[in-house]
């Protein structure tokens, strides 16, 4: 190592007199003022704080899309219940099995001609009876 040392100093040229050489350029540590290490410091808290936010907007979109999905499947499914439903009213309801349902289980039968009496409403002045004034 010394002999490299030597072998330096000779390779280098003399001063002209009057000039003193200067110092070899030393690699100096990267340092930070006190200043720029706060603004460095608060913008990595700020990165991620962004960060989690963007994250948790992004799970709560993921959420909701689920609650939605689950939401538009139980829609179907109650309308396909609605349908069914209607259905079954609209059967239920005919005029035909409700006959069925009179003659059968009730006993119910169609009245004889001589059973029905025709009604018909007369006016007041028909029955000898003054108009009100």
């Amino acid at each position: 190592m010394l002999q490299a040392g030597n072998a330096a100093l000779r390779e280098r040229q003399p001063l002209p007199p009057g000039r003193i050489a200067a110092p070899a350029p030393r690699a100096r540590a990267r340092t930070f003022a006190p200043g720029k290490k706060g603004v460095l410091v608060l913008l990595l808290f700020s990165c991620f704080l962004l960060g989690l936010a963007i994250i948790g907007q992004y799970s709560s979109m993921v959420a909701l899309q689920y609650r939605l999905g689950r939401a538009e499947a139980r829609l179907a499914a109650l309308r396909d219940d609605y349908r069914h439903l209607e259905l079954e009213a609209a059967r239920l309801g005919s005029l035909a099995r409700i006959e069925l349902l009179a003659r059968s289980e009730l006993g119910m039968r169609e009245p004889e001609s001589d059973q029905l009496k025709i009604l018909t409403a007369s006016s007041s002045r028909e029955n000898g009876a003054k108009p009100k004034e």
